[in-house]
């Protein structure tokens, strides 16, 4: 397990850095990742390089400073009431929008609304990247808060609605 720290006056960058790097977002510029080491350490390369790329082209650019900490279970453990906190805020944040997608999908069956079918199945597809990343998250963390029950329960529902959409009926 790795702790990443970004430290960025572009927000983007710092967002773009903790992206590359797959991890849980504990607070603003620093993330937990369970990328092996060589990833985490390619990635962060890979935007230090852009960072210079961008000062060599136009003479000033965004300041960057990054660290990549390889947790020992200990310190792993002291973090991890963080880690369940982000994962559940992200799992009831999540469930709220699959609940909402479900109304609406069943809604515009019933209605009988086919041109809505097609905005309602890229939602759909939008919301299982979200919903694969943070159960591979929660896997790879060890953490599995209620919630994250509650929404793997209504995301079968909604698969198996998002089914009937992307059919048609």
């Amino acid at each position: 397990m790795m702790l990443v720290i970004v430290k960025s006056g572009d927000e983007n960058l710092v967002r773009r850095a903790l992206a590359q790097v797959d991890g849980l977002e504990l607070l603003p510029g620093v993330c937990l990742s369970w990328l092996p080491r060589e990833r985490v350490a390619r990635a962060l390369e890979a935007i230090k390089r852009d960072v210079i790329k961008r000062w060599e082209e136009a003479g000033r650019g965004p300041t960057l400073e990054v660290a990549a900490i390889e947790l020992t279970d200990e310190q792993y453990r002291e973090l991890r009431p963080l880690a369940k906190s982000a994962i559940e805020r992200l799992a009831t944040d999540l469930l709220r929008e699959v609940e909402a997608l479900l109304e609406r999908m069943r809604s515009a069956l019933r209605s009988g609304r086919r041109e809505r079918l097609r905005e309602l199945a890229a939602q759909y597809r939008r919301l299982a990247r979200r919903y694969e990343w943070l159960a591979n998250a929660s896997l790879a963390l060890g953490i599995e808060p209620t919630v994250m029950g509650r929404l793997r329960e209504k995301w079968k529902e909604a698969s198996l609605e998002a089914g009937r959409v992307l059919r048609g009926r």
